[in-house]
């Protein structure tokens, strides 16, 4: 029979009770700080992954299977996420579940002042690009005007609406659609450009022997985090010591499984995601291991002013109002206290402090002088560094309109060749100059003259895209480099700016007009021979009564027989 609460508070314990009692707890309060993982394994913790099984999350499963989890004291669930699932970071808050995958749209909902975490980023980079077939005129951002275009809802789709916003180009020029996750609507040409992976859907397609580009947001400077591990405000503050577990547990499992790829498929393909071959799991590997980056970037690593701009991009969106404030955000880990160690680091301490104040009385003045040594060569260092920067401006400046100097563009227009021979992208060239230049130096003088050439540089250069290169080549000469764009379309925007030219008198109401060469980089071309093209039928539009454009048409050699 059980004793009531009140009569065992009524009745004082012995003395040797009492001592047995204090040893008790004693022993229980120390065994916690010496043993801490003992307590973290309370209840089963669930893991809501962002998408179907597969390599993507692969360090998790490692985690799991290796032990890592179990080892740390933790009881884990993974659950799969796909279409009919949750989105990871509902789930989370509902109290669903405690840990989940989700794209670099978290930090959305800390804005919002949801409690969420981010604890680590496994991927530095975001996968997610379209996909276009290779016999489609589409190369670039802009060539996507008109078409029809699959676009996850935000912010899932975020680095690719980010593209289009920072290329010029409305959304709703763009026929768009919600996606099929079906790449054969890109075969049957359902759809012009596919929203996908560059872990998934490209296997798919070399598989069916079906030629394809990528637009990827990074060739455009939009390079987001994805697949960050998060967790809600709450358990961390209840539970640091199991979230610090299961995080480090997570990120040994993803190093696992990076060391180990070919078992780690293997098991995945066993246990997790029958349906996919070995080969759609080994390409999957590959490609999400250049996302990760771990001979580069510590695993998980999480950079606080890539997150600022993250979250400067979604207010840029509109998918969030303020990015100011980001104050407990990111994850900044704990230690577990040790108090064996505590004295000893104090003593240590006060030992050092007593060396270094008798030291310092001895090397104040020798300190002072080293600072004050330290500030001049700073200065120095700043001062050749201002100085190199403004040689630079000099030397890759026309000091006369402003535009890159020629040196500046054929360094420029070097790598451009290189990235069109890498890519298949198209380049052109546009050469053109000022008609009878040499009439309106005679008739107004020099001084003149020197306005109508920064007159006309600053009309083209408005209405040039930032990827564009204009540059002054000599005297009247001026030279465009126009990255991702074509022989046809590079004929357009000549005609746009020589009517441009034309239509309006230029600086003193002195009215000019311009001949321009049109040429398309080929296969194996230097920029020399590029500008050679371009320059010979700038030649032909001088001889045919010039204000004109003309365009080199490369030869046609029939196949032998």
């Amino acid at each position: 029979m059980s004793v009531p609460i009140a009569s065992q508070a009524a009745t004082p314990p012995s003395a040797p009770a009492a001592g047995r009692s204090l040893w008790l707890a004693s022993g229980l309060f120390i065994a916690q700080l010496l043993w801490p993982v003992e307590s973290l394994a309370a209840e089963k913790l669930r893991l809501q992954l962002r998408w179907l099984h597969q390599f993507q999350f692969a360090g998790y499963y490692m985690a799991l299977e290796k032990g890592f989890y179990r080892e740390a004291g933790l009881d884990v669930q993974i659950l799969p996420g796909g279409p009919q699932a949750a989105r990871p970071i509902s789930a989370l808050l509902a109290g669903e579940v405690d840990f989940a995958i989700a794209n670099s749209g978290l930090v959305i909902a800390r804005l919002r002042g949801k409690p969420v975490v981010a604890l680590a980023a496994i991927m530095q980079s975001s996968p997610v690009v379209w996909i276009v077939r290779a016999d489609s005129n589409i190369y670039s951002p802009q060539d996507l005007a008109g078409k029809r275009a699959m676009l996850l809802d935000a912010p899932e789709s975020a680095e690719l609406r980010l593209t289009l916003l920072r290329e010029g180009l409305d959304l709703d020029r763009l026929q768009v659609s919600p996606p099929s996750f079906d790449p054969q609507d890109l075969v049957d040409g359902h759809t012009d450009a596919y929203n996908g992976y560059t872990s998934n859907e490209p296997f798919w397609l070399q598989q069916r022997q079906i030629p394809y580009r990528l637009i990827n947001p990074r060739e455009y400077g939009v390079n987001f985090y994805n697949d960050v591990l998060t967790t809600r405000e709450a358990l961390l503050e209840q539970r640091p010591e199991q979230v610090e577990a299961f995080v480090n547990a997570s990120l040994q499992g993803w190093q696992y499984a990076l060391d180990n790829i070919e078992e780690s498929i293997l098991l995945i393909q066993q246990r997790y995601a029958p349906e996919k071959t070995m080969e759609h799991l080994r390409f999957e590997a590959k490609e999400l291991k250049k996302l990760i980056m771990p001979e580069l970037v510590q695993l998980g690593h999480m950079n606080p002013g890539r997150w600022q701009a993250i979250a400067d991009s979604y207010v840029e969106l509109g998918m969030a109002e303020d990015s100011s404030d980001l104050d407990g955000f990111l994850y900044q880990g704990m230690t577990q206290p040790d108090h064996r160690l505590l004295y000893q680091v104090i003593a240590g301490a006060a030992l050092a402090l007593l060396l270094m104040a008798i030291v310092a009385l001895r090397f104040a003045r020798l300190s002072r002088r080293l600072r004050q040594e330290i500030s001049r060569r700073k200065q120095a260092e700043q001062d050749l560094r201002d100085s190199n920067l403004q040689l630079e401006r000099v030397a890759n400046t026309d000091p006369l309109t402003g535009l890159w100097t020629r040196l500046k563009l054929e360094e420029v227009a070097h790598n451009e060749i290189k990235r069109a021979e890498r890519y298949g992208l198209p380049l052109s060239l546009l050469f053109f100059d000022i008609d009878h230049f040499k009439v309106v130096n005679d008739q107004h003088g020099h001084d003149a003259g020197d306005r109508v050439l920064r007159a006309v540089a600053q009309r083209v250069q408005a209405q040039l895209r930032e990827s564009d290169c204009l540059c002054r080549w000599g005297g009247e000469e001026f030279v465009i480099l126009m990255p991702h764009i074509d022989l046809e379309h590079a004929a357009v925007i000549a005609e746009k700016l020589r009517i441009l030219i034309s239509n309006e008198p230029t600086a003193a109401q002195i009215s000019v007009t311009a001949s321009f060469g049109v040429a398309q980089w080929q296969p194996g071309q230097s920029l020399r021979e590029l500008v050679k093209c371009a320059d010979q039928v700038l030649y032909r539009a001088k001889q045919r009564g010039r204000n004109r454009i003309e365009c080199y048409a490369p030869a046609v050699v029939p196949p032998p027989g």
